[in-house]
């Protein structure tokens, strides 16, 4: 009995190391899971019917090494770009056991209009790490508040907590968020930050900004050349052949 659950438990470690890019028999494994997970009615719409997908998210929860559910849920798709939901990269950064304390928030005149706040741990060693402080102030300049479908009017102290947070843990711990925005940081930024190109779009332009780069080379060829010789030897022949059809007339002598 003792032997069938070490089998089950040495199992259950190599599928959670399972790298879906290591090699195409890794990616087939991870694409036929993915096929199996894609038919569930649980997953978010994002996912449902959608493999390639699933595929990513499984990657994602193998690198973190967290349930790819759990991911799915926490992965938002905004903008066409993958985004954390701001409660996952809280909750990832405390289970990770990086620090010696899970993330603090210090808040300053909260719930005034010139409230304040920033994220912070003690690391390993005692000391204390900042991330950067986030205020109303900055909020307003940025475009936060007046944003569509923005909860900073509503619910100001969570927002300024989730921005906090996510400050702080590209600043502190950026291997976690794996250079994806939050979901709110995403529907906050500008149209222009987030534009989708395809490839045939991408490759037309690069087609256009170098039709007129290709330089010229302006000296003659040695065909061009020989074409000038020729004409010019054709000229004389013509004249020669003038002269020929019009003679001086000779007078007879007698």
């Amino acid at each position: 009995m003792s032997k069938e659950k070490e089998l089950v438990k040495t199992e259950n470690s190599e599928l959670r190391k399972f790298d879906a890019f290591k090699s195409v028999g890794d990616f087939a494994q991870v694409y036929r899971m993915s096929e199996a997970l894609a038919k569930s009615t649980i997953i978010p719409k994002d996912y449902y019917n959608n493999p390639a997908n699933i595929v990513i998210a499984i990657d994602v929860a193998n690198r973190l090494n967290a349930n790819p559910l759990m991911v799915m849920q926490n992965l938002y798709i905004v903008n066409g770009r993958p985004a954390w939901s701001s409660q996952f990269l809280s909750a990832t950064i405390n289970a990770s056991k990086k620090f010696k304390t899970n993330i603090q928030y210090e808040m300053i005149n909260e719930g005034k209009t010139d409230m304040k706040c920033r994220a912070y741990v003690l690391d390993n060693d005692g000391n204390r790490l900042d991330g950067p402080w986030i205020t109303m102030e900055m909020a307003e300049k940025e475009g936060w508040i007046n944003k569509s479908g923005s909860k900073w009017k509503t619910m100001p102290e969570v927002m300024i907590r989730y921005r906090a947070v996510s400050f702080f843990a590209r600043l502190h711990c950026s291997d976690l968020t794996m250079g994806f925005y939050t979901a709110e940081e995403a529907i906050e930024l500008n149209p222009e930050d987030y534009i989708i190109v395809s490839q045939e779009e991408a490759v037309s332009k690069e087609v256009e900004e170098n039709a007129n780069k290709e330089e010229i080379d302006i000296e003659e060829s040695p065909a061009e050349e020989n074409e000038e010789i020729v004409e010019k030897e054709n000229e004389k022949d013509d004249a020669a052949s003038v002269n020929e059809k019009d003679p001086k007339e000779e007078k007879p002598a007698f």
